[in-house]
């Protein structure tokens, strides 16, 4: 697959089959992400890779930092609204439960490089994506893991490092409708 078709394919996926995934996808996959550019070349990216009852303990987190908060989450005070996302997070938890893979990625604490760590990291995982569609595999990229991150870093073993996102990676089940994007003309200005 060339690169033009695997970015056109590429999707956000939320139902995955149980289907393991062959380990060498998920290298590849991760080799990829090795290979992104990344702000005076730190790669701040350090990935672990989740299966079974280790990434089901990312959505038990989850889901026990929704359940105590669903009183904020109804307010209509904004400034009460510190875990503001209950949809996206419902989501992003039952996605967690089904798709067989979960790649948590960490960086490390130096607040000094923040924005371009983030910037940096977020091409690996660009790179994951599509290396992902290139395999037949679907990826949702799951920002909700900042909510908890502190607790899901703890509670797998890299609390020394700040949690930045997570991805999950299995066999896709459905096939998402392309999503409208903005044309060119709305986008861009050539000086």
């Amino acid at each position: 697959m060339e690169l033009t078709e695997a970015i056109r394919q590429r999707r956000s996926t939320r139902e995955y089959s149980k289907e393991p995934i062959d380990k060498q996808y998920i290298i590849d996959m991760i080799e990829c992400a090795r290979l992104a550019p990344s702000a005076a070349n730190r790669q701040p990216w350090y990935f672990v890779v989740l299966e079974n009852e280790k990434k089901n303990k990312v959505a038990q987190i989850m889901q026990a930092q929704l359940n105590a908060t669903t009183h904020v989450l109804d307010s209509k005070d904004s400034a009460t609204h510190a875990y503001n996302a209950t949809s996206s997070v419902k989501g992003s938890i039952q996605v967690i439960e089904q798709t067989p893979i979960l790649i948590l990625v960490f960086r490390e604490r130096k607040e000094d490089w923040l924005e371009g760590d983030y910037l940096s990291i977020g091409c690996a995982v660009e790179h994951m994506c599509l290396k992902a569609t290139e395999l037949g595999l679907g990826t949702l990229w799951i920002r909700d893991v900042v909510y908890t991150r502190d607790k899901i870093a703890e509670a797998i073993g890299y609390n020394t490092m700040e949690l930045v996102t997570g991805l999950a990676v299995g066999k896709s089940i459905e096939y998402p409708y392309e999503r409208h994007k903005k044309g060119l003309d709305e986008i861009m200005t050539w000086l």
